[in-house]
């Protein structure tokens, strides 16, 4: 009777735990190479807006199971041949879809309370972050005349001397 309720409990807590796993897309770590995060992505699209630097994929092909990223472009961009950021974006139509990137990263890197007024307006302009130990998350959110884009940035924190070098380096040519 105990090993069969053991069971019981052990499957519960399994299911309930994948039932509530959101995608992290920093699964595909900060310093890898290009090759390396091609190589956990799959195949790659045959017709793409990849470059040398920027890898693309379709959200629905990276995290299959995770609705809010459905139609929406993820780019991993590259300095010197190492993930260095993660960009997530989303363009709605007007109509009464609401911003929905928002609950995905919420869901992942936590609630934000006390959004500003302007994020729940028909026509919502917002922005703010997340700061952690590995990453800084931005999200933002703006308006244009036919509906809005949200977007969402992961940013290593351990490569900034990267950044700082790709600037200087762009800047010189």
């Amino acid at each position: 009777m105990k090993r069969k309720f053991s069971l019981f409990l052990l499957l519960s807590l399994f299911l309930i735990s994948s039932a509530q796993a959101k995608c992290n897309l920093e699964i595909y770590r900060f310093g890898s190479s290009y090759q390396e995060i091609q190589h956990q992505l799959g195949d790659p699209l045959p017709v793409s807006v990849s470059t040398k630097n920027r890898l693309f994929m379709p959200g629905e092909l990276v995290c299959e199971h995770e609705k809010a990223l459905v139609g929406s472009p993820i780019l991993f961009i590259f300095f010197y041949d190492q993930l260095v950021q993660i960009r997530v974006a989303r363009y709605t139509l007007d109509g009464p879809e609401k911003p929905s990137l928002v609950s995905w990263a919420e869901s992942i890197y936590g609630e934000r309370n006390n959004k500003p007024k302007s994020f729940y307006s028909d026509k919502p302009d917002a922005s703010w972050y997340w700061d952690s130990s590995n990453a800084l998350v931005r999200y933002f959110v703006e308006s244009d005349g036919s509906g809005f884009r949200e977007h969402v940035i992961i940013e290593s924190r351990r490569h900034q001397k990267l950044f700082e070098k790709w600037a200087n380096d762009n800047e010189a040519q």
